[in-house]
């Protein structure tokens, strides 16, 4: 890695490939700005989510503790690394407690934050309210702006925006798609404002926004706006000549006599009969001459033909049938222009309308939006008559500005920058101040949220031009292994994405001797279902549901969980950090481009018995427990609804039984509340009735006198709802539920800011909630510390990684969605965009809109290629792909690409899968896995490392690749593994069997289940299973009870007392880990259990072996003696004057043996 990009005194632009330290780099550029003086508070990094803003300044923060903590000797190392010399030591020691303790400290922040922070500051000169309030979920005052919108038109049905919206309608086709282009105008509004901004700066004759956007839109279809009438059109093309030439082509075709050509003839003939010409005569002429697909009718000219009719007249013939659908085409171009200039004439009037609605409404309620917040400071910095003061005023504050994922900057954004920058480079010479951009096109994947790639070149090159920046590529990875690598250059160096991503560059790894493996698992298809045609029968649907047919996306999701349950069961090594361990369900990640299948997979792990977290958007609202508790607010504000008190008494907190709601129903007078008092005479104070009764009238008091989140409070406490759901609740749902009902409580109080919202309108905020699928909640996330898979969007693991990813459905439909969506062109070097344009349906569209839409699907096909990149730069050390391929094209294919490479990469001759039919016999597998001991030491891996070091490798004997090249690290001496059992002495025990994976796993559990007794042993028996199930994932393992069973024997032996039950003990460890220099060697193990007494200590190593008696365990024991002389001589280094005594514990027989 390059360290001179950190170089303060440089202004830098960085191009950073997926996993190359970017943010490192960027918290290094802060470090040394801070080491060279400059003051905490002049420093701004702005990034694009508050998790980026807040890991970046907790790695600045461990960063400078990591100066101030060090020893001398590391420290000078770090300055080294810094490119610093040792006259800074004095300065980083002081660093961390100057940064704590100054008044203005380094300010990490996204765009919305700095611009919020903005408009507070110079809320007078942005005209925003000086208190306003942030409004982060904008769909309910979306739909009360639609409201008002149609109750606007309603008023006046003749008025212009009810023809508009009228027409608007007509034109989309309906009103599910007027509200889809209304919201869609809404939700590009900062665009709208930018377009339409500039005329009136530019002297524009056109007050109207809607007018001037019009007449753009007329000026680029090359349309006269004195010819919008239809009817004209359909005029001029039915003219003298053309009526003439129409009529002698019915009468020629008419002397060819055959069914086609007389039915066309009749059809020709009557069209022309009518004196007026209108759109019906001109499909009839259209659908004459032109096919269904656009394309004109074929006439051949053959022998028949010519013999017919004549040279003569054959000739006519085929000059008319030339002639006229030219001339049909024509005009059809013209009318689909006409077309395109109405419907984004009445969406421009309409929209501009629904914004005016949607702006009041925030005006009145004092609130901003997100765009408000980018579009106000861009006018404040850019066009506002104190535009220059505020630029001076922000320049004496931000001397050196730092910009994280560059990729991502929308337009509006880049505009509001561009000010500082041209302050910055106005005033270089005169200050020490600096620019450092860091971003990466190749993950540039939010186009949804307005991104723009290419802006990132646009700010390279303004840099390089006005403030003398240098650019630095990292193309080095610190995340992945060569094997990933490997295949990540063999895939974008194909043709197919050198055209998409012209800009790639190989890539390189500093962790070329970490294992990894890429498999292409078999590919689904239709024909590979079992899709037996079932009889036809009769079925009840009360008793009897439909049975369902397994589809592709089920067998695949089967196929991804059995293989994640052999990964776990292989064992397969996972290195993290300096340490090598298991893979566990916490390694694994499967991404998806889209949630369409999202529930097949996690069918499939729930089926396989893998815990999961999945990507549920917007269930909160849904789940039980948050519907028992609408239920029981709902009740509390109408006692007379009686399905929500039954919910309510029925839930886990009352628990009432059926039997008791029939006691209820049984009285026939009132409703179920009144009832309920007339039974609450009957019932002792303990009974679930007489309890609900109690409660829910000493809340109701409450409803009106206290905030909704104090009354939720309260019923949290006098119900115990946590523990009594906890209680009801399976267990694998505990965590779930417990962080669901926490998360209502936090609502209630992040409501209004806590400003004592009643229980009325906590409730309706909450139906709103439900109403708005994109502002539902989410549920919360698990606290938990079970491992679970994660599935997610390839879009929610940017930033992310893992060291296994499953890449899921990575063939899928295409399909055309560009049908009535916003098209908008906004060149990086332009300050406004070119064209602002709601697109036609496919069949309307005119040649010139298609022109654009072309380019849009070229820049989409871009960013689908940067989709597959940051899919597949998740992964760690283990990727596989898998896909199922549809019955019907187009569809866009990942799975083929990868699966190339692969072939190149391991110069394999199986034919690759041509995706028309199924390969589920087949996969292609790119591995270099070497199993890891996990006492040994791995690579370095991350930039954080000053050195890197490369380890060597044991072969794995059931894999076949070799990583070269030995190591010359420090190895470590692990005492358990100083001596192995020879075969000799296995052979020669009876019953006793080498170490293999059953044995190992047994002698964890047992180690694991002593620990967890001597800790503490009265948990029952059903508690400790579960633990070791959940920890060794093994749900359905057979042996857990005798394991615990020979745990328990041990602990409660009489003849081991002195081990589990000492008497003079002063201390006691379990797990005790050591580690201590021994002829150059590190040696590093663990201590089953040391006992510390007054004159001796203790060393007991616990022995698990299955077959081990009284008869053969001094045998047995012989192998272990260099590892207990190993515990032996580190204890004697921390207790010289006491006496060590080693001792072997044979779990099996309960047997003591003592070492010499």
């Amino acid at each position: 890695m390059s360290i001179q990009a950190a170089n303060p005194h440089i202004n830098a632009t960085v191009t950073a490939s997926a996993g190359s330290g970017k943010t490192y780099m960027l918290v290094t550029r802060i470090v040394r700005l801070l080491l060279d003086g400059a003051e905490p508070g002049s420093i701004l990094a702005l990034t694009f989510t508050r998790k980026a803003a807040a890991e970046m300044q907790q790695r600045l923060s461990e960063r400078l503790y990591q100066l101030a903590t060090v020893n001398d000797e590391k420290l000078l190392e770090l300055l080294d690394a810094l490119n610093l010399s040792h006259d800074y030591r004095e300065r980083a020691r002081n660093l961390y407690e100057n940064h704590q303790y100054c008044d203005y400290p380094v300010r990490t922040l996204t765009f919305h934050s700095f611009c919020q922070d903005l408009l507070t500051r110079f809320a007078l000169e942005a005209d925003v309210p000086p208190d306003f309030d942030l409004l982060e979920s904008s769909e309910l005052l979306t739909l009360q702006a639609r409201e008002a919108l149609f109750s606007e038109a309603t008023l006046d049905m003749q008025g212009e925006l009810a023809q508009h919206l009228e027409q608007l309608m007509q034109l989309t086709g309906g009103l599910f798609n007027l509200d889809k282009v209304l919201n869609s105008f809404l939700q590009h509004r900062s665009d709208w404002w930018a377009y339409t901004d500039t005329h009136h700066n530019n002297n524009e004759t056109i007050n109207n926004n809607v007018d001037y956007a019009s007449r753009r839109i007329a000026q680029r279809l090359e349309l006269d706006t004195d010819q919008l009438d239809e009817d004209l059109h359909y005029a001029a093309f039915f003219s003298q000549s053309t009526v003439e030439q129409l009529k002698t082509y019915a009468k020629l075709l008419a002397l060819n006599p055959t069914k086609t050509n007389l039915q066309k003839a009749d059809r020709l003939a009557l069209s022309l009969v009518s004196e007026t010409f209108d759109r019906d005569s001109f499909t009839e002429i259209y659908d004459c001459f032109i096919k269904k697909d656009g394309d004109a009718r074929i006439l051949k000219d053959t022998p028949t033909l010519r013999k017919k009719l004549g040279d003569d007249s054959a000739e006519t013939l085929l000059e008319l049938h030339q002639r006229i659908p030219a001339r049909i085409l024509n005009t059809l171009e013209v009318l689909k222009k006409i077309h395109t200039y109405q419907l984004n004439a009445h969406w421009f009037y309409c929209g501009e309308k629904y914004i005016e609605h949607y702006q009041l409404l925030k005006r009145q309620q004092r609130l901003l939006d997100f765009t408000d917040l980018e579009w106000r400071s861009y006018k404040l910095l850019q066009s506002s008559e104190n535009a220059l003061w505020i630029q001076y005023k922000l320049d004496q504050r931000i001397q050196h500005l730092l910009i994280d994922e560059f990729q991502d900057t929308n337009p509006t954004q880049w505009q509001l920058i561009l000010p500082l920058l041209e302050e910055m480079a106005a005033a270089e010479s005169e200050k020490n101040r600096s620019v450092f951009l860091v971003g990466d096109e190749k993950q540039s994947i939010y186009s949804f949220r307005r991104a723009k790639p290419e802006l990132q070149q646009q700010a390279t090159d303004w840099l390089t031009q006005h403030l003398n920046a240098q650019a630095f590529p990292l193309n080095k990875s610190w995340r992945s292994s060569q094997i990933i690598i490997d295949v990540v250059n063999a895939v974008f160096q194909q043709n197919e994405f050198k055209l998409k991503l012209p800009a790639f560059i190989e890539h390189q790894t500093h962790l070329q001797a970490l294992p990894g493996k890429v498999e292409a698992l078999p590919l689904w298809h239709m024909n590979d279902l079992d899709n037996k045609a079932q009889g036809t029968y009769c079925r009840n649907p009360l008793k009897q549901p439909r049975a369902e047919t397994p589809g592709i996306h089920q067998q695949e999701a089967q196929q991804i969980a059995q293989h994640i349950k052999q990964l776990i069961k292989d064992k397969t090594p996972v290195v993290e950090g300096r340490t090598s361990r298991r893979a566990n369900y916490n390694d694994i990640f499967i991404l998806v481009r889209k949630r369409a299948h999202v529930a097949d997979y996690e069918r499939a792990l729930r089926e396989a018995g893998i815990a999961y977290l999945g990507t549920n958007k917007g269930t909160f609202l849904s789940c039980l427990e948050i519907q028992d508790m609408l239920a029981l607010l709902n009740t509390l504000l109408s006692p007379f609804n009686n399905l929500a008190l039954a919910q309510v008494l029925k839930s886990p907190l009352f628990s009432a039984s059926d039997e008791h709601l029939q006691l209820i129903a049984a009285i026939k007078k009132g409703n179920w509340f009144e009832r309920l008092e007339h039974l609450t005479n009957e019932l002792n104070d303990q009974h679930p009735l007489f309890r609900a009764w109690h409660y829910l009238n000493k809340w109701r008091e409450l409803t009106g006198r206290i905030p909704v989140h104090d009354l939720l409070d309260k019923i949290f406490a006098d119900a115990d709802v946590l523990e009594r759901y906890h209680r009801s609740t399976p267990e694998p749902l505990q965590a779930r539920v417990a962080s669901n009902l926490t998360l209502l409580l936090e609502m209630a109080l992040d409501l209004d800011s806590g400003r004592y919202p009643s229980l009325t309108h906590f409730v309706f905020y909450l139906r709103s909630l439900q109403n708005t699928q994109s502002d539902a909640p989410d549920e919360a996330p698990m606290e938990t510390r079970e491992p679970r898979v994660k599935i997610m969007t390839i879009h929610a693991s940017k930033g992310l990684e893992a060291p296994v990813v499953y890449l899921a459905d990575t063939i899928s439909t295409s399909r055309d969605k560009s049908s009535l969506s916003t098209l908008i062109d906004w060149p990086a070097t332009d300050n406004r965009p070119k064209h602002f344009q709601l697109m036609s349906s496919v069949k309307d569209r005119d040649s010139i809109s298609e022109k654009l839409n072309l380019q849009y699907k070229d820049s989409q096909q871009k960013e689908d290629a940067n989709l597959l990149y940051v899919a597949i730069t998740r992964a760690r050390q283990y990727l596989f792909i898998s896909g199922c391929q549809p019955e019907k094209g187009p569809f866009t294919n990942w799975y083929q690409p990868v699966f190339d490479a692969l072939q190149e990469l391991t110069a394999s001759d199986l034919e690759a899968p041509a995706i028309n039919h199924s390969i589920i016999d087949s996969s292609m597998v790119y591995s270099s896995i070497a199993s890891l001991s996990e006492r040994q030491q791995p690579l370095s891996a991350s930039p954080e490392d000053v050195q890197s070091k490369e380890i060597a490798f044991e072969i794995d004997p059931a894999l076949t690749q070799k990583i070269s090249g030995l190591s010359k690290a420090q190895t470590i001496l692990a005492p358990s593994y100083a001596d192995k059992l020879s075969a000799q002495i296995y052979h020669s025990v009876k019953n006793v069997e080498p170490a293999d994976e059953d044995a190992q796993q047994r002698g964890i559990a047992i180690h694991r289940l002593l620990e967890l007794l001597m800790r503490d042993d009265t948990l029952p028996e059903s508690v400790l299973l579960q633990q070791i199930a959940n920890e060794m994932q093994l749900e359905n393992n057979s042996l857990l009870k005798d394991w615990l069973d020979i745990a328990i024997k041990n602990i409660r032996h009489a003849n081991l007392q002195a081990v589990f039950e000492p008497d003079n003990s002063l201390h006691i460890y379990n797990e005790c880990p050591v580690q201590y220099m021994h002829n150059e060697q590190l040696v590093s193990g663990i201590i089953d259990r040391l006992i510390i007494t007054q004159d001796e200590v203790l060393i007991v190593d616990y022995k698990t072996h299955k077959g081990a008696t009284p008869e053969n365990i001094k045998k047995l024991s012989l192998a272990y003696q260099q590892q207990m002389k190993l515990y032996s001589s580190g204890i004697e280094k921390i207790w010289p004057e006491k006496r060590i005594k080693t001792c072997l514990l044979f779990t099996e027989c309960s047997e003591l043996v003592q070492m010499t």
